[in-house]
């Protein structure tokens, strides 16, 4: 091979482990493949990109903690558009359709 043919596959075997932000997972998830994720799902989670903890990292605001992803967790409420909509209005109050807010 070329110089030139080495330096461009030189990483190709290590490439989909390097270039991929890892996920570390909660201990509570000890077969992540077949346990169901939890904490994306969940009426409590707060990814908080802004924070810059990386994937699978984010805010339970009913443990008021930072976390990883858990599969197991006892506080968890699945985040129906209903129960979203109403946890929404109970922190921002109802808005009208004129663009208005109404407490």
């Amino acid at each position: 091979m070329t110089q030139l043919a080495l330096a461009v596959h030189r990483n190709s075997d290590i490439a989909g482990t390097t270039h991929t932000m890892p996920v570390n997972f909660h201990p509570t998830c000890s077969d992540v493949k077949r346990q169901r994720l939890l904490c994306p799902v969940c009426l409590h989670w707060d990814p908080r990109p802004e924070d810059g903890a990386g994937p699978g990292v984010g805010y339970c605001i009913k443990r008021d903690v930072v976390t990883r992803i858990r599969c197991e967790c006892n506080l968890f409420e699945e985040a129906t558009p209903m129960k979203v909509e109403a946890r929404n209005r109970s922190i921002y109050g109802q808005i009208d359709e004129g663009g208005g807010e109404e407490e």
